[in-house]
């Protein structure tokens, strides 16, 4: 690639650059607006689950307080109560301060009042109430199952327990729980709130809706695994709508961890994704188009420079070979002004001699053939002087509108009567209606001398065919042969000034043709393969008669 053009694909290189420097800017600052607007999401989500936490923590403490406050009332209660005697009246012990069960056993002698708590499992209820790690506030899953919490007072083989009503312990446990708290929660942009754990959700904010189990999220997992701090973010879809969820860890009251799931309505988010990816895909598009292009107008850029280099390359050629030639023309006339008077006289001396001297019978045979090869010899100096004589007159073509078909029959009609005598065949095969302009005489130059060598070339019985057709930019004509054809450096050499494959040829008709072409304009190529003849095509812009 010459270095002229490529300064035109600067151009592209220029304008990629460009467009990826436009291209990566704007996608780093769509997606740190969507980074800011999810950075808003999650702090929104994460004072959720904050507050969430710290009630967890403050309901951890009120429970821890509520049963400090209970164990505190049971065994005040069981002190005050002391221990039952066989004859108490359980009617009036149970109806003060909300006491069912007051027992005791000592040895194997039970006694007291045991309220709900059926005869055949007085001893089993007594016992295990007396045997808990903490007797002074009893809360198991048997006491539960009666519906009271204890206490339990033991000294050796006897044992006295107190068991109140839980009723209002569970009432205020759940007066202070998570449950009272995720119920309060409304907020328009608030879709729910969950605690859960493996065993299943713990506590909600209302209506969650369909939420992943443990089983069918491994992210909850992970999220209870990970560190206290861990904060899970996502965009889920919930009933074809998205949804902002941050997942991460909380400690409940029993020192269990469980997962708080806050999840946000994410439309905006979602809305705002989709508008950045679709102008990220716009700009994409345009830029790419931009660089093709670019890439397009450097290639036309390129070609058209290309052809203007190869235009003005073939235009100081075609000057030089014409200043070249005419050069050569101008001197070849001085030369053949001073050739062609000696040269007429040679050729009536030789008339005279052939037609006015007579030699022996022995010799005549032998002063023919001197004659004759003088006259050929004479002859070709002639061609040759008449060939520089016309290198050596200036090119003005004189353009007229002829008609195409009829101009090439009047061409060619001398050159059939030459075949005939010849025993040689030229077939026409003309498609260009309407009118041509263009200097006749040089076209019938060019024509002539290409004909003429393709006559050369062919034996006897041979046939040259000449075909012309109007195409939309110009007239194209093919002169062909089925002469023996040319090898690739002899068709080079052929269309060298001086050169000829014929023993009487001035070498000088197809630069004179080629010279003639290229001043209408066009071009001349030839073709050639030994063994199946030439072809030569003339191509002339068409400048049709107005």
């Amino acid at each position: 690639m010459r270095r002229g053009s490529l300064r035109f694909w600067l151009i592209p290189l220029v304008v990629a650059g460009i467009s990826a420097g436009v291209g990566v800017n704007t996608h780093l600052e769509q997606e740190r607006q969507l980074a800011e607007v999810k950075s808003l999401y999650q702090s929104h989500a994460g004072f959720v689950g904050n507050l969430v936490r710290a009630s967890a923590q403050q309901a951890a403490w009120s429970t821890e307080l509520v049963y400090a406050m209970s164990a505190t009332a049971i065994g005040d209660q069981l002190a005050l109560l002391g221990t039952p005697a066989a004859e108490t009246d359980c009617s009036a012990v149970l109806g003060e301060g909300d006491v069912v069960v007051w027992a005791a056993r000592d040895g194997s002698v039970l006694r007291g009042c045991f309220g709900p708590v059926p005869a055949a499992e007085h001893g089993a209820f007594v016992d295990a109430v007396a045997s808990s790690p903490e007797p002074g506030f009893v809360d198991t899953v048997l006491t539960r199952r009666y519906g009271v919490y204890c206490a339990a007072d033991v000294d050796g083989a006897r044992a006295t327990i107190a068991c109140r009503d839980r009723q209002s312990l569970d009432e205020m446990r759940r007066q202070i729980g998570l449950g009272p708290l995720l119920s309060a929660l409304k907020d328009r942009e608030l879709d729910y709130v969950v605690v859960q754990d493996a065993g299943g959700i713990l506590a909600a904010s209302p209506h969650p809706g369909v939420i992943s189990s443990w089983a069918e999220d491994p992210v909850l997992q992970a999220v209870l695994d990970g560190p206290v701090d861990l904060v899970q973010a996502r965009v889920l879809e919930r009933d074809a709508a998205p949804v902002y969820e941050v997942a991460s860890t909380i400690e409940l009251g029993d020192g269990s961890h469980a997962v708080v799931r806050t999840g946000l309505e994410a439309s905006v988010l979602a809305s705002l994704a989709r508008r950045i990816e679709h102008r990220q895909w716009v700009m994409s598009l345009v830029l790419s188009t931009l660089v093709l292009m670019s890439l397009i107008l450097a290639w036309i850029l390129g070609g058209a420079d290309a052809r203007r280099r190869e235009h003005a390359a073939a235009n100081r050629r075609r000057d030089e070979d014409l200043r070249h030639w005419q050069a050569l023309g101008q001197m070849a006339a001085t030369v053949a002004h001073e050739v062609r008077n000696p040269l007429n006289t040679i050729g009536m001396a030789l008339q005279r001699l052939g037609g006015e001297f007579q030699v022996g019978e022995k010799d005549e045979p032998e002063y023919r053939d001197l004659l004759r090869l003088s006259m050929d010899a004479a002859g070709r100096v002639e061609r040759v002087v008449t060939d520089f004589l016309e290198l050596g007159k200036p090119l003005v073509l004189d353009r007229r509108p002829y008609p195409a078909s009829a101009l090439l029959e009047e061409i060619l009609a001398p050159l059939r009567m030459r075949a005939e005598v010849e025993a040689k065949g030229i077939q026409v095969s003309s498609d260009c209606p309407g009118q041509v302009e263009v200097d006749r005489h040089r076209v019938g130059q060019i024509l002539t001398n290409l004909v003429a060598n393709a006559l050369d070339a062919v034996d006897r019985g041979g046939c040259v065919t000449v075909e012309a057709a109007c195409e939309r930019d110009g007239l194209r004509m093919h002169v062909s042969d089925d002469g023996p054809g040319m090898d690739a450096a002899t068709l080079a050499r052929v269309q060298e000034a001086f050169v000829t494959t014929k023993a009487n040829g001035t070498g000088l008709g197809l630069p004179l043709a080629r010279i003639l072409t290229e001043a209408h304009g066009g071009t001349l190529s030839l073709e050639s393969t030994p063994g199946r003849g030439t072809r030569a095509t003339v191509w002339l812009p068409r400048r049709e008669a107005r």
